[in-house]
C-alpha cells in the first residue's frame, strides 16, 4: 500500500512541473484525438453500410 502512495505522490509532484504538466494535457488532446477518430469512423460506417 505505501508503494501506490509513493507512486501517486511521485506523480502528482512530476504533474505539478511544468514538463509534466504540458505532457499531461498532451497526453489528453492525443486521447481526445483518438476519441474523436473513432466517432467519426464509426458515423462514416453506420452512414455508409447502415
Amino acid at each position: 500500500m505505501k508503494r501506490i502512495f509513493g507512486y501517486l505522490y511521485a506523480l502528482r509532484q512530476y504533474l505539478s512541473t511544468d514538463k509534466g504538466a504540458y505532457d499531461f494535457y498532451d497526453a489528453m488532446r492525443a486521447c481526445l484525438i483518438i476519441l474523436a477518430s473513432m466517432a467519426a469512423g464509426l458515423a462514416l460506417m453506420i452512414a455508409l453500410f447502415g
